[in-house]
């Protein structure tokens, strides 16, 4: 199953889907479907070869990942469905945006994204960071919050954690960023103060999407800023899918009978 539902609700205004980082799976986001206001439905993308899809093939390509997203995403975006990525899925939540925008004529209700600068489009060949070999990774990944301590503990889950993040380091290394028109939703950035992966200029370049309608939020922590405790998060997720600081026609589409 490409979308994780934890906690139904038939009756809510907007849907939230979240995009995994590298080596991420939709485990991530499981938490959160409690701790979101009553109105917002939360779905998770789980792609082949993670999590629950550990020994499905994985997909090699940002456009393929994006396609399949979108197509499962079609029917939820009958409804506001505003779109949260965190890394590498913030840049596959602007490439479905921009598919559900172009295949159903309307932007998301909202981009949120964190701890990543916005792509910028050029003509030469993305770096090829399948050349670096898991003695690279494995210490970078630690560094950066993105294991927790019970699978640096495993060896197993250590590996299986490694074989995801090998999948999206294909993905990435293939990555080109287009050229596009700007989403023109409201667009929400969200950054650990002591990220050593972004930096101020690279977080603001994703005005680009929405320049009138724009903020971008540094929080205490790192990389994973949220992993351990995303109150705070979820505080200024909640308050930026407030309905009252959403435009009610951007995303608005038919009620979905369920």
């Amino acid at each position: 199953m490409l979308l994780q539902r934890w906690l139904p609700r038939p009756s809510a205004r907007l849907r939230l889907l979240c995009l995994p980082p590298a080596g991420g799976s939709a485990t991530l986001y499981r938490s959160w479907a409690t701790r979101l206001p009553a109105d917002v439905e939360l779905y998770a993308v789980e792609p082949p070869g993670h999590g629950s899809r550990y020994h499905e093939p994985a997909v090699t390509s940002m456009t393929e990942l994006a396609g399949q997203v979108a197509t499962a995403a079609a029917e939820l975006a009958r409804r506001p469905l505003a779109l949260f990525g965190h890394s590498m899925g913030a840049l596959l939540a602007l490439e479905v945006g921009r598919l559900l925008r172009d295949t159903t004529g309307r932007p998301p209700a909202a981009l949120l994204v964190a701890s990543i600068d916005a792509p910028e489009p050029s003509d030469a060949d993305p770096v090829d960071l399948t050349s670096l070999p898991d003695s690279y990774w494995r210490p970078r990944m630690v560094e950066l919050g993105a294991l927790d301590s019970r699978t640096t503990g495993d060896p197993a889950l250590m590996e299986m954690a490694l074989a995801m993040f090998r999948a999206d380091l294909v993905v990435m290394s293939g990555y080109r960023p287009r050229r596009a028109d700007p989403l023109r939703c409201p667009v929400r950035v969200y950054a650990g103060v002591t990220d050593p992966t972004v930096s101020e200029r690279g977080l603001a370049r994703w005005r680009r999407e929405c320049p009138t309608d724009f903020q971008l939020a540094r929080l205490p922590g790192g990389h994973m800023f949220f992993r351990d405790d995303p109150t705070l998060l979820l505080a200024r997720l909640a308050a930026d899918l407030d309905a009252g600081r959403l435009p009610a026609e951007l995303g608005a589409g038919r009620p979905a009978p369920y």
